[in-house]
């Protein structure tokens, strides 16, 4: 279940702005564009998370144009955002320690010309990560590249500001344990003054239209037209073994972020039904997990608040082997057949384990909701078998045809009071269901592939397991030997 994929670490950047190009349409401009200027200006906001709601002074600086002819695309450049934020608006960073803290800009512009205003959106700003102390707040800088805006008459362009979002994450500085934070700031510009960026100056060539006549050459539409474009100086792509989930109605504005793994150990017990047997295995003596915690993390904007996933890696440890100690069980074959097996079940690969949670508490509540899945791929294997008593000789290699996947799900909640529910750390229960493969290479002097497709195999296999609280580096709860939960149905 590893994937490898290209994904640039400006947070999706060139997709999102991709995106604003599909749907304006694609103009090639003409000519050149005169001389350049720097338009700075400073700007009053009034800033809220959900710490509160304090004033912040927002410079703004970009490079433009002095003119640009109709048709021409007029590309902002050297885009930067500068703000300091209150340390009231960081209320929700941790207290222990002095976090690293990085994220994402956005910026709702607008460009009026001729009375037309047409919404362009900076976003994908980078905000560099550095560090920050809760109680000195912090002045943050964010820069990117910008999309194009292309007239298609003359008359003055003219750049406002709007509305600004800043997405921080808030990391432990030096690999820590705990987990990242998600800090969301809404800041709305003051009414009362000038929004105004800048102005670019569109001529009217003598051979052309009049002002603030369409150019014929274009579509008839008379706003500017927004274009995707890119920085010249866009980092390259990044191969990544895990890329983050997709997850409905949510925008990838964060990562994903390598940071060092944090070590952990501990146990894990359950049942796995066989439902053609209309029983279940027992896997009553718990699995040994060795885990790397939190080795990659990514942050989401949802319609109804941030989400942050955070993936992990693990195995099984038994006598050295990645699985589960051998489990003895008896069925009734085909419904009369006391039938007992042992069986094996041995990873294949890394189990990877993909954390999603709210970024921030619930005001109500004061929780954050989490869901943990966790996937792996088992190869089933069964050998002492015994038939009414009687030895069946299956061979050593009484196996499924190819791995089955195993998914199992765990969902909780950390915040005010303890945990609740399953979680990576604090364990908890895991569900799925599995679907299992035909079996192949049973029967030493018969084939006796049949018979155990035929009594085994099959969809829909419900598996519970119970993972018991784990043991974290540097962390002494649960340490040095973590307990070991029993299986619950």
């Amino acid at each position: 279940m590893r994937m490898k994929s290209s994904r640039s670490r400006r947070w999706g950047q060139a997709g999102a702005v991709g995106a604003m190009a599909l749907l304006a349409g694609l103009m090639p401009g003409t000519g050149v564009a005169g001389g350049t200027h720097v338009a700075e200006s400073g700007f009053g906001y009034s800033c809220t998370s959900a710490s509160g709601r304090h004033a912040a002074d927002v410079t703004v600086s970009v490079e433009l144009p002095l003119s640009s002819p109709v048709g021409t695309a007029v590309q902002p450049e050297h885009v930067r955002l500068g703000l300091t934020l209150a340390p009231e608006l960081l209320g929700e960073l941790p207290k222990d320690a002095p976090p690293e803290l990085s994220g994402a800009a956005r910026l709702e512009t607008a460009v009026t010309q001729n009375g037309v205003s047409t919404d362009v959106m900076w976003e994908g700003l980078e905000i560099p990560e550095s560090a920050v102390s809760p109680d000195r707040g912090m002045s943050i800088e964010a820069t990117g590249a910008v999309p194009t805006v292309t007239p298609r008459s003359s008359g003055a362009m003219v750049f406002t500001t709007g509305k600004l979002q800043l997405d921080l994450v808030a990391r432990p500085a030096n690999g820590g344990a705990a987990d990242p934070a998600v800090i969301s700031v809404s800041c709305a510009v003051d009414p009362d003054q000038s929004a105004e960026l800048g102005t670019v100056e569109v001529p009217a060539s003598p051979e052309g239209p009049a002002t603030g006549t369409p150019d014929p050459d274009s579509d008839g539409a008379g706003s500017p037209k927004v274009e995707a474009r890119t920085s010249d100086t866009e980092e390259q792509a990044e191969t990544s073994e895990v890329e983050p989930p997709e997850l409905p109605g949510c925008k990838l504005f964060y990562g994903p972020i390598s940071v060092p793994a944090t070590g952990a150990h501990g146990y894990m017990a359950g049942y796995a039904n066989v439902n053609k047997q209309k029983a279940a295995m027992e896997f009553k003596d718990p699995t040994h997990l060795r885990l790397q915690l939190q080795s990659m993390f990514a942050a989401y904007t949802c319609p109804t608040g941030g989400l942050t996933w955070i993936h992990s890696e693990g195995t099984m440890d038994y006598n050295g082997k990645p699985q589960m100690p051998p489990a003895r069980s008896t069925f009734l074959t085909f419904g009369f057949m006391p039938t007992t097996a042992t069986v094996e079940m041995s990873l294949t690969g890394p189990v990877n384990i993909e954390t999603v949670y709210q970024s921030a508490a619930d005001p109500v509540t004061h929780r954050r909701a989490e869901t943990t899945t966790s996937t792996a791929q088992v190869s089933v294997r069964l050998y002492d078998v015994t038939v009414n008593g009687t030895p069946l000789d299956v061979g050593p290699n009484c196996r499924t045809v190819r791995p089955m996947d195993l998914v199992l799900t765990g969902k909780g909640s950390t915040g005010l009071g303890p945990e609740e529910g399953y979680t990576v750390k604090t364990g908890g229960p895991l569900t799925g269901y599995s679907d299992v493969p035909p079996f192949s290479g049973c029967g030493a002097t018969e084939d006796l592939d049949n018979v155990f497709t035929a009594s085994v195999s099959g969809s829909g296999n419900f598996t519970k397991m119970m993972q018991g609280p784990l043991c974290v580096n540097n962390v002494p709860a649960h340490c040095p030997e973590p307990p070991r939960p029993k299986p619950e149905r």
